[in-house]
């Protein structure tokens, strides 16, 4: 999978995208309860609900956020190969 290079926040997203976590903005409890549900960094994601609540998929796990979080969370959208 190709990334693009330029980080936006999670709730910049169309459902159904992919991309790479990048950074956070957010609170030390808040970061460590998301990385213990698998949202950790670098992780790859995918964006299955815009709105309130996002949720966002990693891996197997859908995690249900509220859009403040998803505005403090920067990621690197999948980009096409161009293959």
């Amino acid at each position: 999978m190709t990334f693009a290079t330029a980080p936006v926040r999670l709730s910049e997203l169309r459902a159904g995208a992919s991309a790479r976590l990048h950074d956070t903005h957010l609170d030390t409890v808040t970061r460590q309860r998301l990385s213990s549900l698998g949202l950790t960094e670098r992780c790859e994601l995918r964006l299955c609900k815009a709105g309130e609540p996002y949720i966002v998929q990693v891996r197997s796990t859908r995690i249900g956020l509220s859009k403040a979080v998803a505005e403090q969370l920067f990621v690197l959208p999948q980009v096409a190969d161009g293959s």
